[in-house]
């Protein structure tokens, strides 16, 4: 009796202490008001997986909204696992365009909450409808072939095309105009001019692992692009992904759509391509005719232009690594 007494307690206390050290560690809360970097490849925490990509993550008027997602699901998973981020409480995400390096993520983030609302750009090559035309040449040939043979029986030849898209059966939305999420809640619609793979910026290309001067017929592609602007007492925060059309073509659609100022610009200014001479005027513009009161670079900033906009607003720089929350 005794004995079977003692087997039952070791048992116990096996089972106690085991429960005990695979404890998961309580998740944190988003902040209202706080921003919180999950990817990019500078950082203060060593325990956190540097990673060229971003994403970060707010809480608006009790919503919480993720930002982008970064370049790999795993590092994604890795980061907001150590950070303690219940991704199961985000109730919206932005993605801010169709690059690799800001939408991965959402395969782990959709494993474990797959309906999700997502709002994504305009773009067709991730599934945005497509408006066709298949009338061709010669629109009254139709007539001498077999019903069978012609385009949905002989029915319209301009059509839409809905697309399944890169990430089937997701809640998704693309977003072509400006639009209201909630009171003071906004997604910012741009356009770039320029691909923003390195190859077509003004004044510069990217040829074999160098920058060089643009040669005449880089084309432009018009790469839609969303950013998202938060409405304070101070003015509009305005997060940006990765600024392709341009940070103060971004900031100067805010100001206009929104009416108001910006008191913080928060994530990729996409200044890495460009010299001294031209971050220089970028950051003057910045700060000095669109008025931007605070900054808060991350992600393809750049380092001279981290080290330019650290000297021209001085305390008004925010630290946006990864890992550290930003309280705006």
């Amino acid at each position: 009796m005794i004995n079977r007494f003692y087997t039952i307690l070791i048992l116990f206390v096996a089972m106690a202490l085991f429960n005990f050290g695979t404890k998961k560690k309580p998740y944190r809360a988003i902040e209202e008001g706080t921003i919180l970097n999950l990817y990019d490849a500078f950082s203060k925490d060593t325990s956190l997986t540097k990673d060229f990509g971003f994403s970060c993550i707010t809480k608006y008027k009790g919503k919480t909204i993720l930002f982008d997602a970064g370049s790999n699901a795993d590092i994604f998973q890795h980061n907001t696992t150590k950070l303690g981020i219940d991704l199961r409480k985000v109730d919206m995400v932005i993605v801010s365009h169709g690059h690799f390096d800001h939408l991965n993520g959402l395969d782990y983030l959709l494993q474990i909450n797959p309906h999700v609302k997502i709002y994504f750009p305009y773009d067709i090559f991730w599934g945005a409808p497509v408006p066709y035309d298949a009338t061709g040449q010669e629109p009254g040939v139709k007539d001498s072939l077999p019903r069978s043979n012609q385009y949905f029986d002989g029915g319209a030849t301009k059509f839409v095309i809905n697309q399944s898209g890169r990430f089937w059966k997701a809640n998704i939305e693309f977003v072509k105009n400006a639009k209201d999420i909630i009171p003071g809640l906004k997604i910012i619609t741009t356009s770039s001019g320029y691909m923003g793979y390195f190859s077509c910026y003004p004044n510069k290309s990217f040829v074999d692992g160098q920058f060089t001067q643009q040669k005449d017929d880089c084309k432009q592609t018009g790469l839609p692009e969303l950013s998202l602007s938060l409405k304070t007492d101070h003015g509009e925060v305005l997060i940006v992904g990765c600024s392709h059309t341009g940070v103060e073509n971004i900031i100067s659609e805010t100001k206009k759509v929104t009416g108001d100022t910006i008191d913080l610009v928060y994530g990729g200014f996409h200044m890495i391509p460009f010299d001294r001479k031209q971050t220089h005027l970028l950051v003057d513009k910045i700060k000095n005719e669109l008025k931007v009161q605070r900054v808060a670079p991350a992600h393809c900033t750049g380092h001279l232009a981290f080290k330019m906009l650290q000297d021209q607003y001085g305390q008004s720089d925010l630290y946006a690594g990864l890992g550290a929350p930003l309280k705006y």
